[in-house]
């Protein structure tokens, strides 16, 4: 399931990067670069970070590092069940 990262023209001069998913849906866009040297280690940048990173939960009444495991039982792709057993219910 790869997706792509796109680069286009911003609207106010520079360039923007889009990361494309495998049915050509926009999951992110990134901030405006000034040229497309800086837009290629923007991607580069991305890559890195998207890797490793981990996930602050800042909705409403939540303020904590998600885990990988939350994150993951709680897909659109697992259902309640899967939930439940992740959180140990």
């Amino acid at each position: 399931m790869a997706g792509y990262f796109e680069l286009m023209d911003a609207p106010d001069g520079g360039y923007r990067v889009a990361l494309v998913d495998s049915e050509d849906y926009l999951v992110a866009m990134s901030v405006t670069f000034p040229d497309g040297s800086a837009a290629a280690k923007g991607i580069a940048s991305i890559r890195e970070i998207a890797g490793t990173a981990m996930v602050r939960d800042r909705r409403h009444g939540h303020d904590e590092l998600c885990t990988y495991r939350k994150r993951h039982a709680a897909s659109p792709r697992h259902g309640a069940e899967d939930v439940r057993k992740a959180a140990g219910r």
